[in-house]
């Protein structure tokens, strides 16, 4: 009787376990949104760019542009704040997946093979061309995220000696003050000749350069005092290690950038804690775009995510990128829009 009361008790802990939504779904609502997202930027950008968006210059021409196609560009703006929602979920399952894969290489090989064969339907989606190497699609930013996770984690349980971990350290302090330097010189140059007057950036560059270093020392003192000598190491080898997947990831031009990827590192960074990792990649996403602010509604389905794969259809949602991506194109084409760039 015991026996039985003790199961019965237990009973009601396994049910609550298989509550909540599989990872099929969250790619389902993730794929959803892209494609709304991608409605918006291929097609709808096409229609106002047809109608003359692209030679609106002053404030009195962008008035009666938009009291002509107010409601053609609210479509737009809305569909693409939702689709705001697809990139986050995306890289949240890249890090399950590199967690739960038996097989890490073929995982990465997966991403490279449909990096390439949605490169095509890419091009043409966003550029009206059929190759194009000034944008690359988001698979090359995952391909490029997941090949940054196995480099942290070798990274990780490497014990070189310590003057070689005394090296990482002094390059990690000077590598990621330059490349945020080099960034905020790229982003706000134009801001700071307009100011200034001057052509000359080094002023603005020097003054970020500073600034960061003098981050990074504070961050790896105080590590060291907390966490040891060992982690701080770590510490800032992990930050070499973001930089230049960043920095490849930049130069390769594609879908995100440097950005998508820091996403994808942060998300593994917090990944113990799913809302909190997922927190962290959005909080990316809106500083480098206050327009990724509704990424943050992806917080509802992954913090019902249970942990399961549900429905196996991975080589579907492999192909939907590339599939769905020529649709619209194809769409465009019809509208005799085709090989009008929306970007």
């Amino acid at each position: 009787m015991e026996a039985v009361q003790e199961i019965q008790t237990e009973m009601p802990v396994s049910s609550k376990e298989k509550k909540g939504i599989a990872g099929s779904t969250i790619k389902l609502i993730a794929i959803i949104t892209m494609l709304i997202d991608h409605i918006g930027a291929c097609i709808l950008t096409r229609m106002l760019l047809v109608r003359g968006m692209a030679q609106v210059s002053s404030l009195e021409e962008q008035e009666a542009f938009l009291a002509q196609n107010g409601g053609l560009y609210d479509l737009m703006f809305v569909t693409r704040m939702i689709g705001r929602l697809g990139f986050p979920i995306f890289c949240f399952l890249l890090v399950e997946g590199f967690q739960k894969t038996r097989n890490v290489k073929k995982y990465a090989m997966r991403l490279g093979l449909f990096a390439l064969i949605s490169e095509i339907p890419f091009d043409l989606a966003t550029g009206g061309k059929f190759f194009e190497l000034e944008y690359q699609n988001v698979y090359f930013t995952l391909l490029v995220g997941i090949l940054l996770l196995c480099a942290v984690e070798k990274f990780m349980n490497w014990n070189p000696a310590a003057w070689i971990k005394n090296t990482v350290v002094a390059a990690g302090m000077v590598l990621v003050p330059l490349y945020c330097a080099f960034k905020e010189v790229e982003l706000s140059g134009m801001q700071f000749t307009m100011i200034t007057g001057m052509e000359d950036r080094t002023p603005l560059f020097v003054a970020v350069f500073l600034g960061v270093l003098l981050i990074c020392i504070i961050v790896a003192v105080v590590y060291r005092l907390i966490r040891g000598k060992d982690k701080t190491w770590q510490l800032m080898g992990n930050a070499i290690l973001v930089v230049i997947a960043m920095f490849i990831a930049g130069v390769l031009k594609t879908d995100y950038a440097g950005g998508g990827v820091l996403t994808i590192f942060m998300i593994y960074l917090f990944r113990k804690r799913k809302v909190l990792s997922a927190t962290a990649g959005c909080v990316v996403l809106t500083l480098m775009s206050f327009t990724e602010i509704t990424s943050f509604l992806t917080l509802i389905p992954i913090a019902k995510y249970n942990g399961k794969r549900g429905l196996n259809l991975k080589y579907v949602f492999y192909a939907f990128y590339p599939v769905h991506l020529f649709l619209l194109w194809a769409i465009c084409a019809l509208m005799g829009m085709g090989f009008i760039s929306a970007i």
